[in-house]
Order: C-alpha cells, then structure tokens, then sequence
C-alpha cells in the first residue's frame, strides 16, 4: 500500500491524489480518533521527547500561517514575550523577518533547553504561576499562541498581563464552531482538538463565544484573522468556516 501511495504521489496524478486524501482525513476526522490517544495526563518532557527526533523546531503549514499573522502584526522596534513558547519555532521565524526584541516563557525544561541551544532568549516559567514574577516587560506585545484552551483560568493570565503590554495581547485558538466540530457532535463524538489526551484542552471557543467573552473581561478586538479553514470560505462565514482565528485584544477604552 505505502508503495502505491508513494507512485500516486510521485505521479502526474498527484493533486487529485492529494485532494482525495485530504478529503479522507476529514471524513475519517468526523468518527474516528487519533491513533495516538490514550487517556491520561499530558507530560510535556514526553511530549518534547517525541518531537526531537521528528519535527522539532519545523513549522508545519498550518504553524506557519499562524507565525506570517503575528509577523505582519509587529513591528521593527518591539518588545515581543510569546507565552508557552514551544520549541521556539514561531519566535525564530519572526527573528527572521522582523527586527524585533523577543523573549519566552515555557514549562517544559527540555523545550527551554533546545530554545536556548538555539540563541533564543528563553526560560523556564509555569504561567498557571502568577505571570509577574515571570516578566521583564513592558512589552509592546504579548503572544498566547495556542495556549488559553490549555489552562484552568485563561481570564486570571490575560487580566495579569494588562499593565504589562503597552500595543496588544494577540491570542490564538482553534475554533469549536468550525463545521466539522459541529458534525462530530451531530454524530455523537465531542469535536476533536486533541493529538494525545481530551485532557489537553480545558476551555472552548466559538467565534460568537470569544467576542462576548473578550467584552466581559473588558477587553476590545481589534484585529480578527481567521487563518485557517475552508479557502474562500473562512473569509465569507469565519463562525462556521474558519478552523482557528488569530485575535488582537486591547483595553476596550484604548483610543488605538
């Protein structure tokens, strides 16, 4: 089989082999769940261990939409913390392109470690911790990237880093209203935004969800990206087509 994919692949049949599979996946995504689940805390250092000798430090498509958004959202001149920084693979490509001071926090030691390998101004921090005593600031932007749904009370993080960020908070989540979550619920299955435990993450979001939940902390959107999702689509109808969104918040009596 795997010989037959790779001919297909290698063929001029490739972009209706690759449409084909790609429509598959997102069938198979309706009722099945990943071949890694298992049911259990998530161990970070593990999770890290898996990653070294694959693709740690590499931005996959989808990383690397994301990372283009908060690129064209800084500028030259910026003092940029991105919390729960990873392998540090967002923060490099924004080096990259723009002239920017960057820092990062992270609870995995083996995370930090390689970040550091790396040049990257990085240290170890538990944002579940009160944030302060993490921070240099202030800084023009902070950067929660795929984070908030991970923790017990996301509203207690971002209400500790207002005096801390002078331009934004930009945030990142994937979108429970994205129609394939909304047809794996009709089908009886909890949408699926996991790759090891359900327990990964905490909290949920739709489009319509994140914006009352902005005001109530008293915080403005000022910027929406919807980044990924069903091309065309995700633009026309973000609530139902968009499977992540990039978000700018400000103070809601900021004047910017």
């Amino acid at each position: 089989m795997q010989n037959i994919k790779r001919a297909l692949r290698e063929s001029p049949l490739r972009p209706l082999y690759i449409w084909v599979a790609n429509r598959f996946r997102q069938a198979r995504r309706l009722i099945a769940y990943p071949s890694t689940a298992r049911v259990g805390v998530t161990d970070y250092d593990t999770y890290w261990d898996s990653k070294l000798a694959n693709t740690i430090g590499q931005l996959s498509d989808w990383r690397r939409r994301r990372a283009q958004v908060f690129t064209d959202l800084v500028t030259d001149g910026d003092r940029v913390l991105d919390l729960g920084v990873g392998d540090g693979a967002l923060l490099q490509y924004m080096l990259e392109r723009k002239h920017i001071d960057a820092f990062g926090l992270d609870v995995s030691p083996k995370a930090v470690e390689f970040c550091r390998a790396r040049g990257l101004n990085v240290i170890l921090a538990d944002i579940n911790r009160p944030i302060s005593e993490f921070l240099s600031g202030p800084y023009d932007y902070v950067i929660c990237s795929e984070i908030i749904e991970h923790l017990p009370d996301p509203e207690a993080l971002l209400n500790s880093l207002r005096p801390h960020v002078g331009k934004g908070i930009i945030i990142s989540i994937p979108n429970t209203g994205f129609y394939t979550h909304r047809l794996r619920l009709l089908l009886g299955r909890f949408p699926l935004q996991w790759v090891v435990t359900p327990g990964e993450h905490l909290r949920f979001w739709t489009r319509t969800d994140f914006h009352w939940w902005a005001r109530q902390l008293g915080f403005r959107i000022e910027r929406e990206f919807p980044y990924e999702g069903t091309p065309g689509l995700k633009q026309w109808w973000p609530s139902l087509f968009a499977a992540a969104f990039v978000y700018v918040l400000v103070e809601s009596n900021s004047s910017r």
